[in-house]
């Protein structure tokens, strides 16, 4: 066998490795069965050594520690599941909650507007559009009352200089 046929094979089993081992990690069945097989510790009198219960290597297990490890293997199944299997609805139902719990905090810190903001900036808006007419309207006046003052002040202009023409021709 040549290098480039012993790397091939090489690079082939250790393809194979790889593909076996994300296959156990991704179903827990199989992991479980594994799992059984694969004692946890090396030796079993390894807990003797370390300190545990010595030489107890009976099956027996009394009822309340069944229980009690019943239950936390439960948990631990529950835990295990894939949320990515269950569907978008119950992702999104958890975004919804999340959204809703901390909507002041995100409104604050992303500095977004609700509707109560945008009904205050429609209340301002029309109090301004009503000041502008207002203001409109007494500039209308005033430029209406300031023609006519210009008006009579002319005319009294002109009547002081038909007088002061008057008395100079007197």
């Amino acid at each position: 066998m040549d290098a480039t046929e012993a790397i091939a094979v090489i690079i082939l089993i250790a393809a194979i490795v790889i593909l076996v081992y994300y296959y156990l990690l991704n179903t827990p069945s199989a992991m479980d069965k594994l799992r059984n097989y694969v004692p946890t510790s090396a030796d079993a009198h390894m807990d003797e050594v370390l300190g545990g219960n010595p030489a107890d290597l009976s099956n027996e297990v009394p009822e309340k520690d069944e229980s009690e490890s019943m239950s936390k293997r439960i948990k631990v199944k529950l835990s295990d599941i894939d949320m990515s299997s269950l569907g978008t609805d119950a992702f999104s139902n958890k975004i919804d909650a999340f959204l809703d719990a901390k909507s002041d905090e995100l409104i604050k810190d992303w500095s977004l507007a609700t509707t109560d903001d945008l009904e205050d900036l429609q209340t301002k808006f029309s109090e301004t559009t009503g000041n502008v007419d207002a203001l409109e309207k007494d500039y209308k006046e005033f430029k209406k009352s300031s023609e006519e003052f210009q008006k009579a002040t002319a005319e009294k202009l002109d009547d002081l200089d038909k007088r002061i023409e008057s008395l100079e021709n007197n």
